[in-house]
């Protein structure tokens, strides 16, 4: 029994120490896939690399402005985008151009879009503005104010509004408001102003000035056109000031170097 385990134990060491032939080819095929995988990943990110460069070489070959540009110049517009180019086509920050471009006074909105191969397309959405505010300023339909270079402001027959700072869109909505009350009687609102205190003053076409106060300016241009309806209408040139701020009335002052009507 003791040389038959002594022989086994001999056979037992002889096949451990024989080549395992198939284990080795197994690993030495799991370190080659490795190796080619890692080559893969390898030639692929160098790949993408190569295009991205190749990419970002392509260079924007046009720009193309389009928009009915009335305010706006074409070259004031051209030096604003150059300096976004350099990155080339594929680089291009769409929105940091199109907000380069809004901080013009006259563009309301800028579109900015690739249009492949190498074109980059602008449109362009001037103002458009309803009012004069202030001193110098416009006024636009949305409220916003904004501030034309000095001497090209295009407000010829557009009427006046001011006020204090934060007061744009409540102006704007009285001044619609206080319109289709005067347009009634075609009358037109030239110019309209809220003060410091909050108090309104109102100026017609051909000067005459209401007088409005600071509370409730709607009622009290009601009680104006009513007056106006029955009273001033036909001698309405010869006034000069009209003050709504009374309870039961109004007071009106006359041009006096106007005659009245029918006084020969």
């Amino acid at each position: 029994m003791q040389l038959l385990s002594g022989k086994q134990n001999r056979l037992k060491a002889r096949k451990s120490a024989a080549p395992k032939g198939p284990q080795v080819q197994r690993e030495w095929g799991r370190i080659l896939n490795r190796l080619v995988l890692i080559a893969v990943v390898i030639a692929f990110v160098y790949g993408v690399e190569q295009l991205g460069r190749q990419l970002d070489a392509i260079p924007v070959d046009r720009v193309v402005f389009a928009g009915d540009l009335q305010h706006v110049s074409r070259d004031v517009l051209v030096d604003r985008v150059t300096g976004h180019l350099a990155v080339g086509y594929v680089g291009l920050d769409l929105e940091a151009i199109q907000s380069e471009l809004e901080q013009e006074p006259w563009v309301y909105r800028a579109i900015v879009e690739r249009v492949w191969p190498r074109e980059l397309k602008i449109t362009i959405v001037e103002e458009a503005p309803i009012a004069a505010w202030g001193n110098g300023g416009l006024l636009n339909h949305r409220g916003k104010i904004f501030l034309p270079a000095k001497g090209v402001a295009d407000n010829a027959g557009l009427p006046l509004l001011s006020g204090p700072d934060g007061s744009a869109i409540e102006i704007m909505r009285q001044y619609r408001l206080m319109s289709q009350l005067l347009g009634d009687e075609e009358l037109i609102l030239q110019r309209l102003e809220m003060n410091d205190r909050g108090a309104w003053t109102a100026t017609l076409n051909g000067g005459a000035v209401l007088v409005l106060g600071r509370y409730e300016p709607l009622e009290k241009l009601r009680r104006f056109m009513w007056v106006y309806r029955h009273q001033l209408a036909a001698d309405f040139d010869r006034v000069k000031r009209v003050d709504t701020r009374y309870i039961n009335g109004l007071a009106v002052a006359w041009d006096e170097t106007k005659g009245a009507k029918g006084n020969g």
